[in-house]
């Protein structure tokens, strides 16, 4: 779950809605100086579904015990992000083989931070074998334990993709005010530069170099704005989310 803070309390986006806007944000990627994604319907399909496995957190979410607040992504210890994580690729695994390749990417990056850090989590071991396993399968390519740098190069292009989606989303989602990206690809030649996202507002993006087909992107994402910032328990969070209609966030970006 997304924790956009307001004056008055938050607007929380489930992460189902915050990876779809995300493929809506890149069904729009390419124009004279950066390259449309290839495959792209899968590369696209990937990006729209690469947090699906939220589907069922998102349904009874948590409060974080230091703070009392909503429980975000942030926030969550790995025995629940491993099973997450184990859904956003698994789900459409038979479908598509291959976005569901590139999600188990994605969040092989994340997984591999935890075991940088915890050497001794079994968990974070076993889930990785899992993922390269299924990774070298869909890709018909050979990872060592320790890197994945022996993917292809059309492979690491739309990697990047899935990436660079999922950050500008969350950028709008949370409502930043600034955030550079770096190697962000141009083409699938090598090709790379840094991209920058702005706002005064929170709602109105500009992002130079532009990459996009259409000189304004209009976008809606849908969330739960509660008029309160802690909550006693989780019941209690969960009850108000029941209580509390969806409302629909209005963002924009362009040159």
């Amino acid at each position: 779950m997304i924790r956009r803070e307001e004056t008055d309390g938050w607007f929380l986006i489930n992460q189902n809605d915050h990876a779809a806007i995300s493929g809506e944000i890149m069904t729009f990627w390419g124009n004279s100086t950066f390259s449309i994604p290839d495959p792209r319907e899968e590369v696209l399909f990937a990006i729209r579904n690469h947090d699906n496995g939220w589907l069922e957190w998102d349904s009874t979410p948590k409060i974080y015990p230091e703070t009392s607040y909503p429980m975000n992504f942030m926030e969550m210890d790995f025995q629940d992000q491993e099973e997450i994580w184990r859904r956003c690729f698994r789900r459409y695994s038979l479908e598509h083989p291959y976005a569901s390749a590139l999600i188990a990417l994605h969040f092989s990056r994340f997984n591999q931070k935890i075991i940088d850090k915890n050497h001794g989590n079994r968990g974070a071991q076993r889930l990785k074998t899992e993922m390269n396993e299924y990774i070298q399968n869909s890709l018909k390519i050979n990872l060592s334990n320790e890197t994945n740098n022996q993917l292809p190069n059309r492979d690491k292009v739309n990697l990047r993709l899935v990436q660079v989606g999922d950050i500008i989303s969350l950028a709008l989602c949370h409502g930043w005010e600034e955030i550079e990206i770096d190697d962000v690809p141009l083409s699938y030649n090598g090709k790379s530069l840094k991209l920058r996202l702005e706002s005064r507002d929170g709602r109105c993006f500009r992002l130079t170099p532009y990459p996009f087909s259409k000189p304004l992107l209009h976008l809606e994402v849908r969330g739960r704005k509660l008029s309160q910032k802690t909550f006693r328990c989780d019941e209690e969070l969960r009850q108000m989310l029941i209580e509390y209609t969806y409302d629909k966030l209005e963002l924009s970006i362009q040159h």
